[in-house]
């Protein structure tokens, strides 16, 4: 990783968001977001783009086709399943396919 700079990072009692960009050494962006509610984490996005690829992840309700829902993947355009996700599963998938 290049470069990282975290954008907001809010921690209320029983709420905590973080929001960031990382800037990786292969040239691509990586965008995250997710929020908690007594340290549990509740809802979150990670966005990954290099060059016209684009995969994101995230638990957005509205993929209700999808056997995982609400947890899913977008690859460029096609929305497919993906296991409820972390920073850190992300980050080793982001890994294993770079």
């Amino acid at each position: 990783m290049r470069r990282l700079i975290v954008k907001e990072g809010v921690v209320l009692p029983g709420y905590e968001k973080l929001i960031g960009t990382a800037y990786l050494s292969d040239g691509s962006i990586f965008h995250f977001r997710e929020r908690y509610s007594n340290r549990k984490l509740i809802k979150y996005s990670y966005h990954l783009m290099k060059g016209d690829k684009i995969m994101r992840w995230d638990n957005v309700p509205h993929h209700k086709e999808i056997s995982t829902y609400p947890h899913h993947k977008h690859e460029n355009d096609p929305v497919i399943e993906s296991p409820d996700m972390d920073i850190e599963k992300v980050l080793k998938a982001i890994e294993e396919t770079h």
